[in-house]
């Protein structure tokens, strides 16, 4: 595969912190990829057709492009500095949904920052966020907290979420993927609510999350990566949300074990987007 061919990370930026945040993870991935990386603007013209029929005058259009290219300027001297010097950058008319949404179906990885000028990510339920998370074709990260940039950041486990479903397979891969590349431990954490289950059984369940896990991991290379496996009696939420603040990546599922068809994010993957303290990596699976 030429380097042409290779899927890029796509970030979207609006001029926000949390949106820059995002643009230095990305390089910084990109980097450690060797892959392309595309950052993009959008314009969200369609919010300006007065009436919802009437286009903007043009001298509107171009104060909004002006305003983008200075976005996409700075982003792309942020990424040269984290090692991308050729990011290539884009504007595009439509909204910020539909514009990421779009770039997605070509994406290797699509990345984001927890808040915005237009609260990108900022809230699961509405707008931007959830049409990301439920509707783009490759995985989404969204940059949280700062765990990943301070001094020794890098030294950082990436966790890993485990249910045991059928995603568990393709959140394996991607986490063992995200440690490799990041020379970083991987913990591969299997929790199980005791509040839905009770405590019978107590050392029943924990030695079949130990067998789950080790069945999992064994049909995966874990070769020069440092693995260990938890098993807890714990809300999977609160558990990932407390291991966040001593991890520099989170992976798990868009869907949990639980979802149905429709369900744009599991419950989990929402509380981890509202709480964690460090970025969220959402595996597509389905």
């Amino acid at each position: 595969m030429t380097a042409a061919a290779v899927p890029p990370i796509v970030t979207g930026v609006d001029g926000s912190v949390e949106s820059l945040d995002a643009v230095r993870w990305a390089a910084r991935t990109a980097h450690l990829r060797g892959a392309p990386l595309e950052i993009v603007h959008a314009l969200d013209f369609p919010a300006l057709l007065a009436g919802g029929v009437v286009p903007p005058p043009e001298e509107m259009k171009d104060v909004l492009r002006a305003r983008g290219r200075r976005y996409l300027r700075a982003a792309a001297e942020l990424a040269a500095a984290q090692g991308v010097p050729d990011a290539a950058t884009r504007l595009d008319p439509d909204r910020a949904a539909q514009a990421l949404i779009e770039a997605s179906r070509t994406a290797a990885l699509l990345v984001v920052g927890s808040s915005g000028h237009g609260k990108l990510t900022g809230l699961l339920a509405g707008s931007v966020a959830s049409a990301l998370a439920g509707h783009a074709s490759s995985d989404t990260v969204v940059v949280r907290g700062d765990t990943w940039d301070e001094p020794g950041g890098a030294d950082r486990p990436v966790v890993a979420g485990i249910d045991g479903g059928e995603a568990s397979e393709r959140i394996l891969t991607t986490a063992l993927a995200e440690a490799r590349a990041r020379k970083a431990p991987l913990v591969v954490v299997h929790a199980a609510d005791e509040t839905e289950h009770g405590r019978a059984g107590h050392e029943a369940r924990t030695d079949a999350g130990h067998r789950l896990l080790t069945d999992r991991l064994h049909a995966h290379d874990t070769e020069g990566v440092t693995v260990d496996e938890v098993v807890v009696a714990a809300h999977p939420r609160r558990e990932l949300i407390e291991r966040s603040a001593a991890a520099q990546l989170v992976v798990l599922g868009n869907r949990g074990r639980g979802g149905f068809p429709g369900l744009l994010l599991g419950s989990t993957g929402q509380a981890l987007l509202h709480n964690a303290a460090c970025p969220v990596y959402l595996v597509r699976v389905g």
